[in-house]
């Protein structure tokens, strides 16, 4: 095996590695996000018993309460998502790497660029990455 097919299934162990771990992450967050506005209901639900003055006290206090699990749920979907799209990266980095070191060592060329099959396409994606990153970072940042 070459090294070249070594650092390229290394890469894909590290991708899929890190792409479990962030599923299951993101499913934990979903998971607390969701009980979280489960629970708001129930104590909704619970108010209404009260009597007039004390159930619209209640009211404004679940209303905010849901509101703010709600949030907290939708930034952790958004960290999480950033966080897979940059394990992505880091994977494509690798390859990147790799098919430099093909083009430069083993195919003994004098140099790469945009113009090489290979890079131009590892390159256009991770430049695809990036704006996704960016995009939700700002849209985490709105909330």
């Amino acid at each position: 095996m070459t090294f070249t097919e070594r650092m390229k299934r290394f890469a894909s162990k590290i991708g899929d590695t890190t792409q479990d771990f962030a599923s299951k992450a993101g499913d934990t967050v979903q998971s607390i996000g969701e009980k979280g506005a489960s629970a708001s209901k129930e104590l909704f639900s619970t108010a209404q018993d009260l009597g007039s003055k004390g159930l619209q006290a209640s009211k404004e206090f679940i209303s905010k309460a849901g509101d703010k699990a709600q949030d907290i749920g939708e930034k952790g979907k958004l960290t999480l998502e950033i966080k897979k799209l940059e394990f992505k990266a880091q994977k494509l980095t690798t390859q990147l790497g790799a098919e430099v070191y093909v083009a430069l060592v083993e195919q003994k060329l004098a140099g790469v660029n945009l113009s090489t099959p290979a890079i131009k396409d590892i390159i256009y994606e991770l430049d695809a990455l990036q704006k996704e990153i960016d995009k939700n970072e700002a849209e985490l940042e709105k909330q």
